[in-house]
């Protein structure tokens, strides 16, 4: 979730064109300069101005921001084709309050395809937020402020000024406008209800905000693209470097965002991180493991064009943050700044399930020793195909329940495996053992179950069994565990279901099936293929390797000759793996080239190698073997061109070569 603090920079542009004296907070006119800078709100036309805003191509951060209330927001995430509003404000300045009311009647009361001044009907592709970043100001004070003053948006609190870095906003209220790709499409003033400090007009005559949000809704850039701001100026972002992080205010809102979801009583981790006296505790690890990328868990490198549902990856920023603290000897802070910690639902978190199912008998984990990777068939009792939209994996013990992974199998054939194995399940390392007839999706600690986007939906045959492979890790105690699972069907007829665009969704894959690793290889590489034979919105990616796996990176190569990466996992980690699913599907046109590019290190210095001495290692499911597989999650505009997809891919993967080449 690093910001693009290259890209960012670039808002820089805008904050020169005003030319404005960085004093202290206070209300005064903006300062003269040479060139002479526009008169308050007046507004600049000039073709270098707009031209610098529309060819800025500024991302909006992404950035996990609680709001003043304790709700936590992500920016740069939003929902598919919403126009994202950030507006600075202040408590302590009378325009920036004054402009509050204008910004709920104005922007978000603004009907589709209309004037800012028609009619007040709520608008749903529009998310907006208030922004307050004043480092004298506590939360609570800015919660009981904006208590008082109602809005229906989000008052959000840039606690360690990581928004306000990002976008360098000069006064308050100062708008930013980012489009439906989050790119910035307008910034400055609300509207012209002041002509100067001091002076307010008798009625708003430019509704600049408004009318901007209004041409980006409408599928046009807005007119104007910079309006100087009139308000409070505001003091230079002070440098984290020249003053004191503290737990309260900077550390705890990190906490809150990526940690305690497992790092809580119940949580999975093996310690809390609900308090300054219990981070403060372990802050010397938080600060080696964050450094290194260790915690918190998600190997996935951000993506602003594709990000991902549920990133958990922290910024350089964010990093530093945590480094600082523990230098100045981890200060608690002022609890007026602390977040809350966030309300956990008790039970299921997605209601109560359609169908639930559980493992047949316990399972005994033992104390010590290796990992264990257990496969369990559980038989589904449905009457009728269904559509799963989506899964909810509750471990029977936490402690010692690492991850699972959801296959379908329609053939009988882990039925047959698991009745061979005198234990509960059947053993298995790499995969089920069988091809499966689909899959469900996964869970991982930390994980937050979701429904798929859009109202998508996996394909659910009667008489499927529900195969889940679960990774035990051995915590010093011997466990029994009876794992369940809860599944979520789509309330309507199959056959309608079905026959909608971009709601079924399919898996295919690619895969090496000629991996041949030398012994003391520690930078070998292998690649994978497979070309779209149809158009497709790609939904999610599940990369596979084993222990050998070092980095994994996924590209879509276009017709056209465009190159992008759509997935980079540089430190592989087999311990973390997961499905991850973009937050913005998106589409793929036919002929484009899925490539997986993998690196195995077989030496003696990767410690996750299971042969020492290091072996020649090839294709196969167990510990000692290595593989590369790549599951695309994919929909389409019909089902029919979905299938077609689906049984190339298939026709694909058996005539790839098997056995070492």
């Amino acid at each position: 979730m690093a910001i693009r603090s290259q890209r960012c920079s670039l808002v820089r542009v805008f904050a020169g064109l005003t030319l404005m004296a960085m004093g202290s907070m206070g209300i005064v006119a903006p300062a003269s300069a040479s060139p002479p800078e526009p008169r308050p709100n007046e507004i600049d036309r000039s073709p270098s101005t707009a031209a610098a805003v529309a060819s800025a191509a500024v991302d909006l951060p992404v950035l996990e921001l609680t709001d003043v209330t304790g709700k936590p927001h992500r920016l740069g995430e939003g929902s598919p084709g919403s126009v994202t509003v950030v507006v600075f404000l202040s408590t302590s300045c009378p325009i920036a309050n004054a402009a509050l009311g204008r910004l709920d009647t104005d922007v978000l009361g603004q009907p589709a395809g209309s004037s800012s001044a028609d009619g007040d009907q709520p608008v749903s592709d529009v998310r907006m937020f208030g922004v307050v970043s004043e480092r004298s100001l506590t939360r609570a004070a800015a919660a009981a402020h904006f208590q008082e003053r109602t809005t229906r948006f989000p008052i959000l609190f840039d606690a360690s000024g990581a928004l306000r870095a990002a976008l360098a906003p000069t006064h308050v209220p100062e708008a930013f406008v980012f489009d439906q790709g989050g790119r910035l499409a307008y910034r400055g003033a609300v509207d012209d209800a002041y002509a100067a400090v001091g002076r307010r007009r008798p009625a708003v005559t430019q509704r600049s905000l408004a009318d901007a949000v209004a041409a980006i809704r409408r599928g046009t850039r807005p007119a104007v693209a910079f309006v100087p701001p009139v308000g409070c100026r505001l003091n230079p972002p002070q440098r984290v470097a020249t003053r004191t992080v503290t737990y309260a205010r900077d550390v705890a809102p990190i906490v809150n965002a990526r940690c305690i979801s497992c790092h809580r009583p119940g949580g999975g981790a093996p310690f809390s991180l609900t308090s300054a006296a219990e981070a403060a505790a372990v802050a010397p690890m938080i600060v080696e493991v964050t450094r290194e990328r260790i915690m918190p868990p998600w190997p996935p490198r951000p993506d602003a064009a594709h990000p991902l549902v549920g990133e958990r990856w922290l910024t350089d920023r964010e990093i530093e943050l945590f480094a600082r603290w523990a230098a100045a000897g981890a200060p608690p802070g002022d609890d007026a700044d602390l977040p809350p910690l966030g309300v956990f639902t008790e039970g299921w978190q997605l209601g109560e399930p359609d169908l639930l199912v559980r493992m047949p008998e316990p399972f005994t984990v033992p104390a010590d020793g290796p990992d264990v990777f257990r496969n369990f068939v559980l038989p589904l009792d449905v009457a009728e195909d269904k559509v799963v939209a989506a899964i909810e994996f509750r471990p029977g013990d936490h402690r010692v329940v690492h991850h699972a992974v959801l296959f379908l199998d329609e053939s009988g054939t882990a039925r047959r495996l698991d009745a061979a194995d005198p234990q509960p399940g059947y053993e298995g390392f790499g995969g089920p053992g069988f091809l499966p007839s689909g899959a469900l999706g996964g869970w991982s600690v930390g994980n937050t179950p979701r429904r798929l986007p859009g109202g998508r939906g996996r394909y659910l045959r009667k008489g499927s069994d529900l195969v889940v492979q679960v990774h035990y890790h051995p915590d010093g105690v011997e466990r029994t565990d009876i794992s369940e699972i809860g599944i979520f069907f789509i309330d309507e007829p199959v056959a309608e279901f079905l026959a909608a665009p971009q709601r079924l969704v399919g898996s295919i894959w690619t895969a090496n099936y000629q991996l041949d690793i030398p012994a003391d290889d520690a930078d070998h590489e292998a690649t994978a293929r497979y070309r779209l034979p149809r158009d497709v919105t790609l939904v999610g990616v599940v990369p596979h390797m084993h222990l050998l796996g070092r980095a994994v990176r996924v590209r879509a190569e276009e017709p056209d000759g465009r190159r992008h990466t759509i997935l980079d996992i540089p430190a592989w980690n087999y311990a973390w793996q997961d499905e991850y699913l973009y937050e913005q599907p998106f589409t793929l046109p036919a002929g484009t080239e899925l490539v997986v590019e993998a690196v195995f290190d077989n030496s003696a210095e990767n410690p996750s190698n299971p042969s020492s001495p290091p072996r020649r290692v090839t294709w196969g499911d167990g510990t000692l073997d290595e593989m590369l597989f790549c599951f695309f999650l994919i929909s389409a505009e019909s089902s029919k061109d979905l299938i077609h997809v689906v049984l190339d891919n298939l026709g694909h993967d058996l005539r790839q070569p098997r056995g070492t080449p």
